[in-house]
């Protein structure tokens, strides 16, 4: 029978069978796997055992999370702890013709 637990992640709740656990005891902390390699490449980084490029990489490549991505899925306090690592979301720039034409004359 399955209990409800809170994704640490995400924060949505998901169902969770004690008896299950030793084949899927990943769903004891986050709701999908690409949200258990989250926590655990923080967890990794904090420890030690990446480095910051190593643990940008895993985002990337385990669980598709990028630094012009929006987070705001996550839960705040992951959220915090992935863009310390990846960095902050590079805000768009638009320029208009008409700041190009003046540019260009000035």
């Amino acid at each position: 029978m399955g209990n409800k637990v809170e994704c640490w992640v995400c924060g949505k709740e998901h169902d969770y069978c004690p008896t299950c656990g030793q084949t899927h005891g990943w769903r004891f902390v986050a709701d999908t796997m690409e949200h258990y390699m989250v926590h655990m490449t923080i967890e990794q980084y904090r420890s030690g055992v990446f480095t910051k490029e190593q643990a940008i990489e895993s985002f990337a490549d385990k669980c598709d999370v990028h630094a012009n991505d929006d987070l705001s899925w996550m839960l705040p306090h992951v959220e915090k702890s992935v863009r310390e690592i990846i960095g902050e979301k590079v805000k768009s720039t638009k320029t208009t013709k008409k700041e190009i034409k003046s540019k260009l004359f000035d």
